[in-house]
């Protein structure tokens, strides 16, 4: 016999080896190994179908910094948008159209029920792809931030029985908002281009159509989910991100991350998604972008549609949008009250020294005044009595650093920053700015009239007055403030608006 080998006995029908008598054959077979046999697994790996996750979002949205915070996690691997939705859509929609079953002209009737086999498969290409992507990360299981995901979320439901939902949403006007700072030269991409093509000359009415007809979308589909969603708000995830994220931890049952919202900027995190550019730079998460689209002429929508847009914002804890929208000079929160963490504002900054914008603009209305003669009252006719605000915010756009009433035919200005939002004090108009811009303004680096077309500074007023006398009454600002030609102000005049006599009231005769 071979040295090494030994002989094994292979039974026969019932047999029980060669003691009991029975049939057998004796074998040649390797010695038996008693202790180094290799440990079994308790139980095989999870395959990556079993609980994915999916972000159902929109465009301009947040869903990128959503994206890097679940990506942070040491267990969640969440890519750039990769449309695995639509890809699971479409081959339930082939199977069935192979199969024979009626396959549905407009996406939005739906897809009939869809056979196990065809989920099946659904599954099994989704592991073939994702396995080794979770594999090389070193991550457990998968996330998918896709746009348009809300039109696929019955099809990922039925495949995934075993997948969580996180609804992302943003206040509307702060979507309008994002949307015309990432496309300025014309809308597209992002989905906004259907949108685009049917109000061409309107990106306000285009882009409120868009967040309406989504919001909508991602709406129905959270009610479908029921428990399987999680509600996620741009405003709560900036204001607070390590307890939005923690509830979001919850919900899909993974272990805490402290400080994940510092985390999540670290430089392994994939940067090749559509919109990651604006991530690159970002070191810390703010709230900064938080009502932005306060400076947006939302009248633009027209009543039908910010009818629309108002009920969809209800339903989500949003604030109304109305006549009044971007009159006061800094953004109230855009959340209703009580429904989300904290405040969606942050404070200025106490010691910082004094904005060279607002100190040029103190001594360009006290120059301004001084000079004023009867050739300035009659030139600006009906304006040229007219009491009006004028604020400078931080630079930056964040809060009131000074606020004015002026007043033409006394020629006074008096401090109005004790004013709360929305209040007038008896002016006919506000016009708003950050300390940044009405610098560039005053400096001639950027144009009074187009910085207010931008919206860059912003003019608000009542509404009940002619076309005309918007135009008329910026002209005017434009010679009162020198911008042509100005005398400097004496000293003593800029001292008495500076920031440590606010409140107080000053007189120019």
């Amino acid at each position: 016999m071979t040295p090494g080998r030994v002989l094994v006995f292979v039974p026969g029908n019932g047999g029980a080896g060669p003691e009991a008598g029975q049939g057998g054959t004796w074998v040649v077979g390797q010695p038996p190994r008693q202790h180094h046999a290799e440990p079994r697994p308790s139980s095989p790996p999870r395959e990556p179908s079993a609980d994915p996750v999916f972000v159902v979002c929109a465009g301009r949205s947040g869903s990128t910094l959503l994206r890097f915070l679940l990506d942070a996690h040491p267990d969640l691997a969440c890519p750039p948008e990769t449309r695995l939705p639509a890809m699971c859509a479409q081959i339930a929609s082939v199977w069935l159209q192979l199969s024979g079953s009626p396959v549905p002209k407009e996406r939005s009737d739906g897809l009939p029920p869809i056979p196990e086999p065809a989920l099946a498969g659904i599954r099994h290409t989704m592991d073939l792809m994702v396995g080794p992507y979770l594999a090389q990360r070193g991550k457990r299981r998968y996330c998918d931030k896709s746009l348009g995901a809300a039109e696929h979320v019955d099809v990922l439901r039925a495949a995934f029985p075993g997948a969580k939902f996180l609804c992302l949403y943003r206040h509307p006007m702060d979507v309008i908002a994002s949307g015309i700072e990432a496309c300025p030269w014309g809308l597209n991409g992002f989905g906004f281009d259907a949108y685009a093509d049917s109000s061409p000359r309107n990106s306000v009415r285009a882009l409120a159509q868009f967040w309406a007809d989504n919001a909508a979308l991602i709406l129905a589909a959270e009610e479908r989910l029921g428990g399987r969603a999680h509600r996620v708000r741009y405003e709560d995830l900036v204001t607070d991100p390590e307890s939005v994220t923690d509830g979001i931890f919850r919900f899909l049952e993974v272990r805490p991350a402290p400080g994940i919202s510092a985390a999540c900027f670290a430089p392994e995190r994939e940067r090749l998604g559509p919109g990651d550019y604006k991530i690159w730079h970002t070191k810390r998460i703010t709230a900064s972008s938080v009502g932005r689209g306060w400076s947006v002429p939302a009248e633009l929508m027209g009543p039908p549609l910010m009818a629309t847009v108002n009920d969809l914002a209800n339903k989500l804890g949003y604030a109304r949008i109305d006549k009044t929208w971007g009159i006061a000079a800094v953004p109230p929160d855009p959340r209703q009250p009580g429904t989300g963490p904290g405040t969606a504002t942050e404070p200025p900054g106490g010691n910082e020294d004094t904005p060279p914008g607002l100190r040029m603009m103190a001594a360009r209305l006290l120059s301004g005044l001084a000079t004023l003669d009867d050739r300035f009252t009659q030139q600006w006719q009906p304006c040229s009595q007219e009491v009006f605000l004028v604020t400078v915010t931080t630079p930056g756009g964040g809060a009131v650093a000074a606020r004015w009433r002026v007043d033409l035919a006394t020629r006074t200005v008096t401090s109005a920053s004790g004013l709360p939002p929305g209040e007038t004090g008896g002016s006919r108009w506000d016009i708003v700015g950050s300390a940044d811009m009405w610098k560039q303004v005053l400096d001639g680096g950027a144009n009074l009239s187009v910085a207010c077309r931008n919206r860059q500074l912003r003019y608000c007023d009542t509404g009940d007055v002619p076309p005309t006398v918007p135009g008329l009454r910026v002209a005017m600002l434009g010679e009162l403030l020198g911008i042509s030609s100005w005398q400097p102000a004496e000293p003593g005049h800029l001292e008495a608006l500076s920031p440590d006599r606010a409140g107080a009231d000053i007189f120019i005769r």
